[in-house]
C-alpha cells in the first residue's frame, strides 16, 4: 500500500477499500453496484472513488453507546 493518506488520493482499489472501511469485499461490490459508492473501471480493474468512500463511512452510524442519563 502507497504512503499516500487515502484522503489525499482519487480512487482505491476495492481492496483498500474494504480495508479502510472494515466491511468485505463483497459488500464493497454491491455498495459500487447499488450507486452508494462510486467506481470506475480502469484497465479492467475496479477503482472506488475516495470522496464517495469518505461520504459513506461518514455517514456509518457511530458504534459509541450514549452514555444513560
Amino acid at each position: 500500500m502507497s504512503n499516500i493518506p487515502i484522503e489525499n488520493r482519487q480512487g482505491v482499489t476495492v481492496q483498500v477499500a474494504s480495508e479502510y472501511s472494515g466491511i468485505s469485499r463483497s459488500r464493497v461490490y454491491e455498495l459500487l453496484a447499488d450507486g452508494t459508492i462510486e467506481g470506475k473501471v480502469i484497465r479492467g480493474r475496479r477503482i472506488v472513488l475516495v470522496p464517495s468512500l469518505l461520504r459513506f463511512v461518514g455517514q456509518a452510524p457511530s458504534t459509541k453507546r450514549e452514555a444513560a442519563a
